[in-house]
């Protein structure tokens, strides 16, 4: 799934409202694309974390659940954002599991689910995909915006989704299942897996 294209569906809400002998606000114009990226990236970070959630329930291993608590600050981070643009939520605010207003990721939560069904093994190669899907999109993401708010948000979004390939990667050592890059290069996800964890400030 390189980089879907998700349609421009949704409306930016309005400032209204004019205070007599005030300067209005300026505000910063974001491209047709940017707006898009933000709503893609608001429900593919809630996929990251319903997967994780139900992986957890299923098998009961920590990893799982510690996950998902990151992604549920991606999902916040992102939010934030769009907040701030004053655009309007595709999930309305809902954080209920396993619903999704993006047809594709409808679909890919059910196929993800179904792969977690199969073994413990199979629930840890769907984690290495999702972060490695991720860490594709994000980049790409990054590539075609020049704005610094949401450069560092993806950035720190990113910085998380290395660390956990990293700590997905040390358990599919553990479980003797193995992986192979879908999304980023091989030498990329060598080098990732191969360094250090790092300290990623997400924002609230």
């Amino acid at each position: 799934m390189k980089r879907l294209v998700i349609p421009f569906a949704f409306l930016v809400l309005a400032l209204s409202g004019c205070q007599e002998e005030q300067t209005p606000l300026q505000t910063i114009q974001l491209s047709e694309n940017e707006l898009s990226t933000l709503l893609f990236t608001r429900e593919e970070e809630k996929l990251a974390h319903d997967v994780y959630t139900y992986a957890f329930e299923k098998y009961g291993l920590a990893i799982f659940q510690n996950i998902a608590s990151s992604e549920s600050q991606h999902v916040s981070a992102i939010l934030t954002v769009m907040n701030s643009y004053q655009i309007a939520d595709p999930l309305s605010g809902s954080t209920s599991n396993g619903e999704f207003t993006n047809p594709i990721l409808q679909r890919l939560y059910q196929d993800l689910i179904h792969r977690v069904d199969g073994s413990l093994g199979e629930a840890i190669q769907v984690g290495l995909l999702i972060e490695d899907m991720d860490i594709f999109d994000l980049e790409k993401a990054m590539s075609e915006t020049s704005n610094t708010q949401i450069i560092n948000v993806y950035s720190s979004l990113k910085c998380g989704s290395e660390n956990h390939l990293r700590s997905f990667n040390n358990q599919a050592i553990v479980a003797g299942v193995e992986y192979t890059p879908e999304y980023i290069s091989q030498d990329q996800y060598s080098s990732i897996i191969s360094s250090a964890r790092s300290s990623c400030q997400i924002p609230n």
